[in-house]
């Protein structure tokens, strides 16, 4: 069903269209953690962004031998840091090695790949080391890393930067889904009337985001 609607989209649309409107279509599911369309979705256009969430999903799953297995030395660079992120979760007696080596490969962070400081950032994250976590993202000017940066701030309790880093998210995309998210979590973390204003914001997405 939901391969059929997305051949319907590209029909109707030109390749930039596809290239630009349909990750975001795709990248929204993910991020609603709708997994199992992620694992179901093939875009010859949009290969390598569909593979990097295609794995994310699979990770998300607890399905980290397929990860393992399908990513090899060949892969694309790209998809090297989720093999990792893979392995961290599905060996508990390797990841102080693993931790260990991403202390090494952070030490001079490379901002353009924005997969690698999101697989660091996660792992420091489930480590507590939120330190770590906040130094190796917090200068990219990724989207989905301001939105990770933005948690750790929360986790923190610093609602103060995690303010500040929201409306650095709105000056970049005020509409992306991720900013929308991040502004709800704001409200959750604010509590009282806000609590209202962050169940709208998620039943809008929610609505948007309905498959025929």
């Amino acid at each position: 069903m939901f391969k059929r609607y997305l051949k319907d989209i590209i029909k109707n649309l030109s390749r930039q269209d596809v290239l630009s409107g349909l990750f975001r279509n795709y990248t929204n599911i993910y991020y609603y953690y709708k997994f199992y369309f992620c694992l179901q979705t093939s875009v010859p256009e949009v290969t390598m962004e569909r593979n990097v969430f295609l794995y994310r999903a699979y990770i998300a799953q607890r399905k980290f031998r397929v990860v393992l297995d399908e990513i090899d030395v060949s892969s694309p660079p790209e998809l090297q840091p989720l093999k990792t992120l893979a392995d961290y979760f599905a060996n508990p007696h390797r990841r102080e090695a693993i931790v260990a080596e991403l202390d090494k490969e952070t030490k001079n962070v490379n901002y353009d790949n924005h997969i690698l400081l999101i697989v660091a950032a996660t792992i420091y994250y489930h480590e507590k080391n939120l330190e770590a976590a906040h130094r190796v993202i917090c200068a990219s000017d990724n989207l989905e890393c301001m939105a990770l940066t933005l948690q750790i701030y929360l986790k923190m309790d610093r609602l103060d930067l995690a303010r500040k880093e929201l409306k650095a998210m709105q000056e970049k995309d005020d509409d992306d889904t991720l900013t929308q998210l991040a502004q709800a979590w704001i409200n959750i973390s604010s509590g009282g009337d806000k609590l209202q204003d962050a169940y709208y914001i998620f039943q809008v997405r929610k609505d948007e985001l309905s498959i025929p």
